[in-house]
């Protein structure tokens, strides 16, 4: 079982190559793959709708390049790199890619709802 209270420790963030079982691994590799992959789903998702496909334009830069970087941080602490398996820098890079794929989806959300309404107006 996990014991919160390394959470208020410095060591448990700042050791240079921690040891022990990472069972977070798996779960966190898949993540950032998906939030490599997520600008191809959503351009899928966008074949025939070309207001969401230019909503989409240039929205996924920071997630993308937040994901790479969490994927090598991932890959580094399965391989024990030292300071690159830092779990501060994998904490870090996870709630970034986070706040990132959560700002771009409202981005996105509000430029598709501005340019739906945009079109209503002009019909209508």
């Amino acid at each position: 079982m996990f014991d919160f209270s390394q959470l208020a420790s410095s060591e448990y963030f700042f050791d240079k190559n921690p040891g022990g079982d990472f069972l977070l691994g798996y779960p966190l590799l898949v993540f950032f793959l998906l939030a490599i992959f997520v600008r191809g789903f959503c351009r899928k998702r966008a074949e025939g709708d070309k207001y969401f496909k230019k909503s989409i334009r240039k929205k996924f830069g920071l997630l993308i390049s937040s994901g790479i970087v969490g994927v090598v941080l991932v890959l580094a602490r399965f391989s024990a790199v030292p300071v690159f398996s830092m779990r501060l820098f994998l904490y870090l890079t996870a709630i970034a890619t986070v706040i990132f794929a959560i700002r771009a989806f409202f981005r996105i959300s509000r430029e598709y709802r501005k340019r739906m309404d945009s079109l209503k107006r002009e019909l209508g």
